[in-house]
């Protein structure tokens, strides 16, 4: 679970409280406690009893909108699934071809972004394709958990050390700056979305009844990281200070070992990503039942490898296109990330529990609270993020115009 909701959100913090202020650790907070009731509501919503008194488990945001509201639920629980699943990896990728391209450049190594885009893609893409499990894909959990804990005492030690350095500069610092707030919220929610992938990592556990508790111990893992990174960065680095934050750190070699633990920790969470993509696609086409096409059926395992080439050869091209990494997590977070992991889970249990209100009034209220904090922040920050993302494109038209050129060439 750490693997899968720490890592790009570390890097995005302490920007995000450049834009809102000091008041955006109150609101880190907020999204913590919302995201662990969100967390917990959502697999409840997994195994609903139905009108029938029979109990089964859903897959997922899909199945779950589909016992809901029908064809419609089905159809918004699909695409934004679809959005954060696949988008993620691609966000990912664009960190990780950026930094492989500079700490190449560093060892006078000259290869572009664009190759370096396509040998990221090539490394992850390989073993991704021949997975099976999700078992197999979450082993790698622990070296990506463990690459984000030495990203942070990098970053910590790094700060500390030339505090005195940038507090002579009189850094700037705000208490509120209360416009910015549901753009920075979408950094937050971002940071905590790992719901998307909750219901496969609570199917592969031994003692899935243990789920509360596993979330509440990684949730209040990752705040403290998040905390401290935030806090830090900004107190050190002022308004200033970049999106991924280890831009901030003087030039040499701490920063390359923060670019290089940074990329190891995408490189090993992209699979976790696209693995429930692909079951979901594979599951679509019938590769997994009796009752499936008949020439997929003869050569399913060659199918799903040619599928898993196709996702993350996708990835690597929009990737390669798009070479904003912070506007592109800002503009991620609002559509994506608020919806599937405060408004839509809230949404779904309402919908589930209303014909028992009375037994379930206060949890109904609070995910009432929560849909509408998520469902403000989330269209707000959408309008601040896409003014964002244009004008990023057009502060860089040259670079986005080579960038196209190259690949259509």
């Amino acid at each position: 679970i750490s693997c899968v909701v720490a890592g790009t959100g570390t890097l995005g913090i302490p920007h995000a409280l450049s834009r809102s202020g000091w008041i955006g650790l109150v609101f880190l907070l907020l999204s913590s406690f919302m995201a662990q009731f969100c967390g917990c509501i959502l697999i409840r919503c997994l195994y609903y009893q139905s009108a029938t008194g029979k109990r089964r488990r859903h897959t997922g945001f899909p199945d779950i909108g589909m016992a809901t509201f029908g064809r419609l639920g089905h159809v918004i629980g699909v695409t934004f699934s679809l959005l954060l699943l696949l988008f993620t990896p691609t966000l990912y990728i664009i960190l990780a071809g950026d930094n492989v391209s500079r700490l190449l450049a560093a060892a006078s190594i000259g290869i572009g972004r664009k190759a370096c885009t396509w040998i990221v893609s090539a490394i992850v893409g390989i073993p991704f394709a021949l997975v099976r499990t999700m078992r197999d894909v979450s082993f790698m959990s622990f070296f990506a958990s463990m690459a984000t804990v030495c990203l942070l005492l990098v970053v910590m030690t790094v700060s500390v050390s030339s505090y005195s350095d940038h507090a002579a500069n009189f850094v700037r610092h705000d208490l509120a700056i209360p416009e910015n707030i549901p753009i920075a919220f979408s950094t937050f929610s971002f940071s905590y979305c790992g719901n998307v992938i909750f219901p496969h990592l609570e199917s592969s556990m031994a003692e899935p009844e243990s789920w509360p508790k596993v979330l509440l111990v990684s949730t209040f893992a990752v705040t403290i990281m998040y905390l401290l990174m935030g806090f830090l960065g900004y107190l050190v680095y002022g308004s200033k200070v970049e999106n991924p934050v280890y831009n901030s750190l003087p030039a040499g070699s701490a920063q390359n070992v923060a670019m290089l633990v940074a990329t190891l920790h995408v490189l090993l969470a992209v699979p976790m990503y696209l693995y429930v993509l692909t079951v979901g696609i594979e599951d679509w086409l019938g590769l997994n039942r009796n009752n499936s096409l008949q020439r997929l059926q003869t050569y399913p395992r060659t199918t799903c490898i040619l599928i898993r080439t196709m996702e993350i050869s996708f990835c690597a091209v929009v990737a390669m296109l798009t070479p904003y990494f912070a506007a592109f997590m800002s503009l991620l977070g609002t559509i994506a990330a608020d919806s599937l992991t405060f408004v839509l889970p809230c949404v779904f249990w309402v919908k589930l529990s209303w014909p028992r209100r009375r037994e379930f009034m206060l949890e109904i209220f609070v995910c009432g609270c929560i849909a509408v904090i998520g469902t403000f922040c989330a269209v707000f920050g959408t309008v601040d993020a896409v003014h964002d993302f244009l004008k990023e494109i057009q502060k860089h038209p040259q670079r986005a115009t080579e960038v196209t050129a190259r690949y259509l060439v």
